[in-house]
């Protein structure tokens, strides 16, 4: 399918692999069909590429291994670098939402303590690949398998980046961090 170059564009990436940003944003493509989702992977200089020369938004991949929340503050630090004004936000996957909140909190803190920055909580993809009720249809992304609750997941995120940048195109700009209700 042909991406409208004039649609917002989102940036999906990871500070490391296997934190399944394909499948994530393949998915979030395929439920947003008008947003520009371009999976930027793990590497910088994609992800320089996909962010050159503008975006309307980031959202950095993580789990809650420590490994990969060091890998996504440093993806945070070396994009508020490079993009001071971009806004940012964290969606943790392979986690239930508790366990997310906890993860977003421990790069919170540091992106506040160390950057002095804030970033948005996207929120979290549950890991039900494994799960599956006999009959069930799954997703099929990238080669990985979303079960129904991760799909739902990045349905409702979809929906709601949708509803934002399309929002934002009728009222005008907006402030990074500024709540945006809907119209």
């Amino acid at each position: 399918m042909l991406r409208d170059p004039s649609a917002p564009r989102i940036v999906v990436a990871s500070g490391m692999s296997g934190t399944g940003v394909s499948a994530i944003s393949g998915c979030l493509q395929e439920a947003a069909p008008g947003l520009n989702i371009m999976d930027a992977g793990s590497r910088w200089t994609d992800i320089t590429e996909a962010c050159a020369p503008g975006f309307t938004r980031m959202i950095v991949v993580t789990t809650h291994d420590i490994i990969a929340i060091t890998a996504s503050y440093a993806l945070i630090k070396l994009v508020r670098e490079k993009f001071r004004d971009a806004p940012l936000e964290v969606l943790v996957n392979s986690s239930a939402e508790r366990d997310a909140l906890k993860t977003y909190e421990r790069i919170q803190v540091a992106c506040s303590h160390f950057l002095g920055e804030t970033v948005g909580f996207a929120g979290s993809v549950p890991n039900d690949a494994l799960e599956q009720e006999p009959g069930e249809k799954r997703a099929m992304q990238a080669g990985a398998v979303l079960g129904t609750a991760a799909v739902a997941a990045l349905q409702n995120l979809a929906t709601r980046l949708d509803e934002e940048l399309g929002a934002t195109a009728l009222r005008g700009t907006w402030r990074h961090g500024e709540r945006r209700g809907s119209l």
